[in-house]
């Protein structure tokens, strides 16, 4: 187990080290406008590669039980879009242009299941950080009970805010019929992927309560705890980057107070504690 564990370790720095290799050069290319057309290929693969890193991540902290809710996110993603192409429901009507592909069944490029599979572990890590440290948790155990599914999909949700004008507008990965709401994206879509998000997320929490509890007894530490929020924040900072080079305000702002919240949290125990620490300081010298 070790062993397997140690080589899964590997091969997921190996892919992070891959990623962190062309990520600032996808910002620049993206946001100055210089993608080639050869290169437009490269987009899907990231997305393919980032949703891969979270499958061999579950899979290697939850065995069997994270392996399957990684593919239970790939197939449910890929069949709620699915449905979303050909029946305009839930998201509202759209199409997928052809930049993403190869396409699954000619409708959904196989990269946009994989989205999925980024997406929703990395909100999961992002509140499993947050209500964890808010009940005094330690950032490897997971914290807030029934409150990490709404909150997870909704930073789930928050995170597609960022990434659909980029999408639409500068990367024209997806159309959509109407063009009205938020920069062209029907405000039916958000609610559509709060909706499947939540769903998604309930299923890996309920097939990791056992492995959670499971890796307790054997004492198991978890690997690379940090990869779901750090894969958050780059897929963050990436798009509002892009957004303000596009001078796509809203978006960017939006993104913007999401990173200070999430930056505000981490620092907010530190001043708590430096603020106790001048307090408890005074009281000694007025004592003294």
């Amino acid at each position: 187990m070790s062993r397997i564990r140690s080589r899964s370790g590997s091969l997921l720095l190996g892919l992070l080290g891959l990623y962190l290799f062309v990520y600032p050069w996808a910002i620049l290319l993206i946001a100055l406008d210089r993608v080639p057309v050869w290169g437009t290929w490269m987009g899907g693969a990231l997305l393919i590669l980032q949703g891969t890193m979270m499958g061999v991540w579950l899979s290697s902290n939850y065995g069997w039980r994270g392996t399957l809710s990684a593919l239970l996110i790939l197939l449910i993603g890929w069949a709620v879009e699915y449905i979303g192409v050909t029946t305009g429901f839930p998201f509202g009507g759209y199409q997928y242009t052809g930049v993403l592909w190869p396409e699954i069944a000619d409708a959904v490029p196989l990269a946009i299941p994989f989205a999925w599979l980024l997406v929703v572990p990395a909100a999961i890590g992002v509140t499993d950080r947050l209500l964890g440290m808010r009940a005094g948790l330690p950032p490897s155990s997971p914290g807030g009970g029934l409150m990490l599914l709404p909150v997870a999909a909704s930073f789930a949700t928050l995170l597609d805010v960022t990434i659909e004008p980029v999408a639409v507008h500068i990367n024209g990965y997806w159309i959509w019929d109407s063009m009205s709401g938020y920069y062209g994206v029907p405000l039916s879509n958000f609610a559509a992927w709060w909706m499947t998000s939540l769903l998604l997320v309930a299923i890996v929490l309920w097939l990791r309560q056992a492995a959670l509890r499971i890796n307790q007894q054997r004492g198991v530490a978890p690997l690379l705890v940090w990869l779901p929020l750090l894969l958050y924040l780059l897929n963050l900072t990436m798009f509002v980057l892009v957004n303000l080079a596009h001078r796509q305000v809203a978006a960017a702002a939006i993104g913007t107070l999401i990173l200070s919240y999430l930056a505000f949290d981490r620092v907010e125990p530190l001043l708590v504690r430096w603020v106790l620490g001048m307090e408890q300081s005074d009281t000694q010298q007025g004592e003294a």
